[in-house]
């Protein structure tokens, strides 16, 4: 009788220990395959334009302010949706701040920014933002300003949220799996007592 307990709760057991496995994979997938931006310093403090930005003309320059000074070896590409690069020449190096001009003739549509940068201390930075240049398209942002934007920055946020509700699932299941854990060990000697003494009678 004193092994019918554990052989009681060793399929329990084996069941929450697969779910918690379970639900680690499938929370560590999509943020596995994630975007893996570099960060130091706590990255940007602003871009101009700023992500998501729908601009009725286009810009004359872009311009990406750091949290700390940066060397001159910084690179920025401005790129449409057929690949052509609109930065106009080198960018130029102000501290912290990286400007980077843009030709002359850009077209409505939509843009990439990327930049690639290195701290005076040697550690790299790197990022991009999307804007969207025309008429049509600073029209709709006006006419609907709540629209939601899909940025680098709610991507990092739902992530952060996502990993937040797993952990706290986690611990959810651990909590009732303890708690049906112990209240088997204190049915099962209880049960036991009870029929040792009715085999005695």
């Amino acid at each position: 009788m004193t092994g019918e307990p554990g052989t009681g709760r060793a399929p329990l057991i084996r069941r929450t220990l697969g779910l918690i496995v379970t639900v680690a994979l499938a929370a560590g997938l999509p943020l596995a395959g994630a975007p893996t931006p570099v960060f130091a310093h706590g990255a940007t403090h602003s871009i101009t334009p700023a992500d998501g930005a729908a601009l009725p003309t286009a810009p004359r320059r872009v311009e990406v302010v750091f949290a700390a000074a940066i060397n001159p070896d910084s690179t920025v590409t401005i790129m449409d949706r057929t690949g052509t690069d609109w930065a106009g020449g080198r960018p130029a190096v102000r501290g912290a701040t990286l400007i980077q001009p843009v030709d002359a003739g850009m077209p409505d549509g939509g843009y990439e920014i990327s930049w690639r940068a290195t701290f005076t201390d040697g550690h790299p930075v790197a990022g991009t933002a999307g804007f969207t240049v025309g008429a049509d398209a600073a029209a709709a942002a006006a006419a609907n300003p709540f629209r939601a934007r899909v940025t680098h920055g709610a991507v990092v946020a739902f992530y952060a949220a996502a990993g937040v509700a797993v952990l706290a699932l986690l611990f959810a299941i651990m909590t009732v799996s303890r708690g049906v854990y112990t209240a088997g060990r204190r049915s099962f000697p209880a049960s036991g007592r009870g029929e040792r003494e009715h085999s005695t009678l």
